[in-house]
């Protein structure tokens, strides 16, 4: 059961996946090396070590949500592209071909899973000028006593990236508030993961929009409607500012 309950939960399950993806990696440049011959030579080590090291880190980023989980998975996939072309249509090598395969798949799938706000949310920290940034002001309730500013900063995927300076934990559900066309709006929202800030930002929150029930989807509805119809003004808004 606690096995079932892991692979449900979306970051354990992409845990999960990136490992095995790197088993099959290991699998594929073994089974290339041994149908070359060149095991335990000088070159084999060198380039084993490599891969071993750039695999740890990809599972250190990914494990810590550090950005370089990107450039190590935009390095790996097309090593394995070009490691499965080679033994495919190069070496005949069609078993070492398919570890490849189906490490360059899971690694996409990996990829595809993790890229939501909850984990990995755009926020374009280069935008400077407020009235440009593709962000909204909400007000986060965590109880009845305790009310804070933050700015909705991304919204895919029925998740979001809630910005603010106060600290909550992960797995605290609270409400998200906002005025949606001159009308009062809210939306229970759960914390799933939690960034520690850097000087002169705050926390970065990847929450998950509460919509079980129809009422619940219609207003998730509702507010990525307004999200998007926003980000598109104040990018007009920019490119006028921009000609003028």
């Amino acid at each position: 059961m606690k096995l079932i309950r892991k692979i449900k939960n979306t970051y354990s399950r992409v845990w999960m996946l990136c490992w095995l993806q790197a088993l099959f990696a290991v699998f594929g440049f073994i089974g290339e090396s041994v149908a070359g011959r060149f095991v335990l030579n000088l070159t084999f080590v060198l380039q084993f070590s490599l891969l071993i090291v750039a695999l740890n880190f990809h599972l250190k980023a990914l494990k810590n949500l550090l950005n370089s989980f990107w450039s190590l998975t935009f390095l790996l996939l097309p090593f394995y592209v070009i490691a499965l072309s080679r033994n495919y249509f190069v070496l005949d090598n069609q078993l070492t071909a398919t570890w490849y395969a189906i490490a360059a798949f899971i690694l996409a799938l990996v990829a595809w899973q993790i890229s939501t706000p909850l984990y990995y949310p755009m926020i374009q920290w280069w935008e400077y000028d407020f009235r440009f940034r593709p962000d909204i002001k909400i007000e986060v309730d965590v109880d009845s006593e305790n009310s804070y500013d933050a700015r909705l900063s991304d919204l895919r995927r029925s998740g979001g990236c809630v910005v603010m300076f106060q600290s909550v934990p992960v797995g605290t559900v609270f409400t998200v508030k906002t005025d949606v066309v001159n009308n009062k709006f809210k939306i229970k929202a759960e914390v799933i993961s939690r960034k520690e800030p850097i000087l002169g930002r705050g926390f970065i929150y990847g929450v998950k929009f509460q919509s079980e029930d129809l009422e619940q989807k219609q207003r998730l509805k509702l507010l990525v409607n307004y999200w998007y119809e926003t980000k598109k003004s104040k990018s007009r808004s920019k490119l006028e500012a921009v000609k003028s």
